[in-house]
């Protein structure tokens, strides 16, 4: 699969639980095999847990990998000042409303809800939204005025419940383009 190259050199994944968690593994691989210098990090939700295996990660991931709680010993104690090791971004992949939501209310309930509060690095979303009303899109409204949060392009899926085609966010290479660009025009939360 092509996709657009990671312009930097350390990124974060932030993992939640969608039933897409299940394909994370594969597109850490794919990210490795595409940028085989590129630090990854990556964090994972207790609810992405039940579709993904912690301890894969770490063997397919280079940086650190940590589940997101606070009794976890391996969470790294720089995300209190809104960083994952060197990353110069964050992608929440996949993104659940769930997660979103509580994002955009300013929780910082978690770990990694905590970094992504505090940090002034770009935050790119891939969404898995099930569904979407006026309380989601004002949320989403809410997470657009952050000059560091942008959205990864929508692309045609299929729902896992019903096998029927929807859009989603679910977009790892859309994403990494996002970042990039990002990361070009400087926007951060600063």
């Amino acid at each position: 699969m092509n996709g657009e190259k990671y312009e930097g050199t350390e990124l974060h994944l932030h993992v939640t639980g969608s039933i897409g968690a299940a394909l994370v593994p594969w597109w850490i691989h794919w990210l490795r095999e595409l940028h085989p210098d590129l630090v990854v990090n990556v964090s994972v939700t207790p609810a992405a847990s039940r579709f993904l295996a912690v301890r894969a990660l770490r063997h397919l991931a280079n940086g650190t990998v940590w589940t997101d709680a606070w009794d976890d010993p391996d969470v790294p104690p720089e995300v209190n000042a809104g960083r994952s090791g060197g990353s110069e971004c964050f992608v929440v992949f996949p993104a659940t409303l769930d997660t979103v939501m509580r994002l955009a209310q300013g929780r910082a309930d978690s770990p990694a809800l905590l970094m992504l509060q505090v940090t002034d690095a770009p935050i790119v979303v891939a969404d898995t939204f099930p569904g979407t009303n006026e309380i989601v899109e004002s949320h989403l409204r809410t997470l657009e005025l952050r000059p560091n949060v942008a959205f990864a392009p929508r692309v045609n899926g299929v729902r896992a419940s019903d096998r029927s085609s929807a859009e989603v966010g679910f977009n790892l290479p859309g994403a990494l383009g996002v970042a990039n660009r990002m990361r070009k025009e400087g926007r951060s939360g600063e």
